[in-house]
């Protein structure tokens, strides 16, 4: 689940329907050139789901469902990480982490303990992942991958959120949760152990790594719902902030959301696979920037309210994650590099997210 303002949706002409029936199944979810999409489900609904997308562009929906005896994955599913054939899934309304076999899908193993609010994933190594955890005071979980036990847990900032990897380090983004936050938090991955903490813009959520290996992060601004009308009340600006892994430091800060902005929203920060294009969404809008920017392009290169965001690493196409009316079954919106749409995809229930098979 995201925090988010909704805004009205922009109508875009569709090209071509790839809608398949959800019946099918495959041998094996590890093809290369493939995709997972992951499916949020609705708030309290439990059905959370994942959709698979062949390179042929074959739609298969509900495959956790279809592998597991038509089991849902549960409630609320925030994220799918893959390390080898092992698969991870953060089901933060569940209150659980779920693990399973990718060629197949199916569940070999869950974690219940300690997990009341995990978001993301990341390896360490084969035999150890962090899990993001924490909707107020916030937590890494250290994952032993060979019996599925949390062996320890680090104290971050609140409500951290996603995180990276770079020069034996990781960096996690606090958001604050359901609370405030304007923090990075760095870990010696050695010794599972934070060892600095970054201050950057308010509500950092999702960080992407660039060509030169700074990590940009999207620093969404803090944001409050006064009643009794509960419209926004703007009191940070939304950011993106570039920081140097090798120094722990701040590279560079670009203001996209003003702080007497009240309904603008920042939202879904994607990177192109070489790294040199950073892209993000502001209200519903889409823009494109080189990572030498100093500056919000003028002009967005996609006019469309996403839910989500992504990059095909390989052939640069943009995936766009249209959640609909977040109750029914959304939609991906395929566009090639120079962002015309081609396609379109009928998913699961709010899809947030977009993992690439390479």
């Amino acid at each position: 689940m995201k925090f988010k303002i909704f805004v009205t949706a922009i109508t875009l002409s569709f090209f071509m329907s790839c809608q398949k029936d959800n019946d099918q199944t495959t041998d094996n979810y590890l093809e290369k050139g493939s995709a997972m999409i992951i499916n949020e489900g609705g708030f309290t609904k439990n059905n959370g789901s994942i959709s698979f997308i062949s390179r042929d562009n074959k739609v298969i929906n509900n495959i956790f469902e279809q592998a597991n005896d038509g089991r849902t994955v549960g409630d609320v599913l925030q994220s799918f990480t893959r390390i080898g054939n092992l698969g991870i899934l953060c089901v933060n309304n569940s209150q659980k982490v779920v693990f399973v076999d990718v060629p197949s899908f199916k569940q070999i193993a869950e974690i219940t303990t300690g997990t009341d609010y995990p978001r993301f994933a990341i390896a360490i190594n084969d035999e150890k992942a962090y899990i993001s955890n924490g909707s107020f005071s916030g937590q890494v979980l250290v994952v032993n991958l060979k019996n599925f036990t949390v062996t320890k847990t680090i104290n971050v900032g609140g409500g951290p959120e996603e995180m990276l990897s770079s020069n034996g380090k990781v960096f996690v983004a606090n958001s604050g949760g359901f609370g405030t936050d304007n923090t990075i938090s760095v870990i010696n991955t050695a010794t599972d152990k934070e060892i600095s903490r970054i201050t950057v813009g308010d509500n950092p959520t999702e960080m992407e790594r660039d060509a030169q290996g700074y990590l940009w992060v999207l620093c969404k601004g803090n944001v409050t719902y006064s009643p009794p009308t509960y419209m926004p009340v703007r009191h940070s600006a939304a950011k993106l902030v570039r920081i140097n892994p090798a120094l722990d430091g701040i590279d560079k800060e670009i203001e996209i959301v003003a702080s007497n902005n009240n309904f603008s929203t920042a939202d879904n920060l994607a990177i192109s696979g070489d790294g040199s294009k950073i892209f993000v969404c502001v209200d519903d809008k889409v823009y494109q920037l080189p990572y030498s920017a100093t500056t919000l392009p003028a002009t967005p290169i996609i006019t469309h309210l996403f839910y989500g965001l992504d990059v095909h690493p390989y052939t640069g196409e943009i995936w766009g994650l249209d959640a609909g009316n977040y109750n029914e079954s959304g939609k991906i919106i395929r566009y090639n590099s120079n962002a015309v749409a081609v396609d379109t995809f009928r998913v699961g229930i709010i899809p947030n997210a977009v993992y690439f098979n390479l």
